[in-house]
């Protein structure tokens, strides 16, 4: 409680002059004009505060209470950044002195989790499984069983931030950390490897004869060695658009792995991809 409650003292005697909504792509990034988009975020503007609301499918998914912003764009930015661990950070991206106060939904509508962005920080105050609080002053242990996948959670937290996180995967008898020190990357960096990917994953030839837009996501593995395997796709697969990026990424040069205690360590990786008919 202690971390947010200046920005509920902010609430009183402020007045709303504006409220503004739209529509985002599919990870809540980018706005975009898409009319089959799912992703809407409802901003209020007030004195000092922006209230934001983000649905997924109509359903409400993230709530928050953002101070010291000045521009909406810089704000869908800091979310972006914060919310997704984002290490390829953008160069015009604003964070001294903004802050924001973060609640995430589950199906039912039960808060999951309540987190402080503090500028490039992230603190959790609550972490919530089955309605069952997991936090005491900002530090416990979740451990959690996805048997459908075989695998295995743990999330360690201490003093409000997490200082542990992993998943085993049990048929394969290893580790995939989802929290390192420093993050597994691509050698000539990120935004050179995307512009690479869009420049050579060529469009499905029988999806460009029927005019199809369609939109991907590839999930990873880096492993120690900095090699990239076990390539899911995340969607629905479909007129070859998976197996073309995934072919590409297959012949991609080893990336920088990611290192946890001083050892390099393997870690999952997730690529989103859209496929636009001009």
């Amino acid at each position: 409680m202690k971390y947010y409650l200046y920005l509920i003292l902010m609430l009183v005697c402020m007045s709303t002059y504006g409220q503004e909504t739209a529509m985002f792509d599919r990870s809540f990034h980018k706005k975009t004009d898409d009319p089959r988009s799912k992703n809407k975020r409802q901003y209020t503007v007030t004195d000092s505060l922006i209230t934001v609301k983000d649905y997924k499918k109509s359903r409400l998914y993230r709530t928050g209470e953002f101070y010291g912003f000045t521009d909406l764009e810089n704000l869908d930015e800091f979310i972006w950044y914060n919310s997704n661990d984002q290490y390829d950070r953008n160069p015009n991206l604003r964070v001294i002195n903004r802050k924001g106060y973060v609640k995430y939904y589950n199906i039912k509508g039960n808060v999951t989790k309540e987190i402080l962005y503090d500028e490039d920080k992230t603190k959790y105050l609550q972490v919530w499984y089955d309605s069952i609080p997991y936090l005491v002053e900002g530090t416990g242990k979740i451990e959690r069983e996805f048997k459908s996948v075989n695998e295995k959670l743990v999330r360690i937290f201490k003093d409000s931030i997490e200082t542990e996180g992993y998943l085993i995967r049990t048929l394969k008898k290893d580790t995939i950390h989802i929290k390192t020190d420093t993050d597994a990357y691509p050698k000539t960096g990120l935004r050179p490897f995307y512009q690479d990917l869009a420049e050579n994953v060529k469009y499905p030839g029988f999806a460009q004869l029927l005019g199809i837009d369609k939109r991907i996501t590839i999930e990873f593995i880096v492993d120690e060695n900095g090699n990239l395997t076990d390539f899911k796709p995340l969607n629905k697969e479909s007129l070859n658009f998976e197996k073309k990026a995934i072919r590409k990424l297959e012949r991609m040069p080893k990336w920088i792995p990611a290192t946890f205690n001083g050892k390099n360590v393997k870690t999952r990786f997730r690529i989103p991809l859209t496929f636009k008919f001009d």
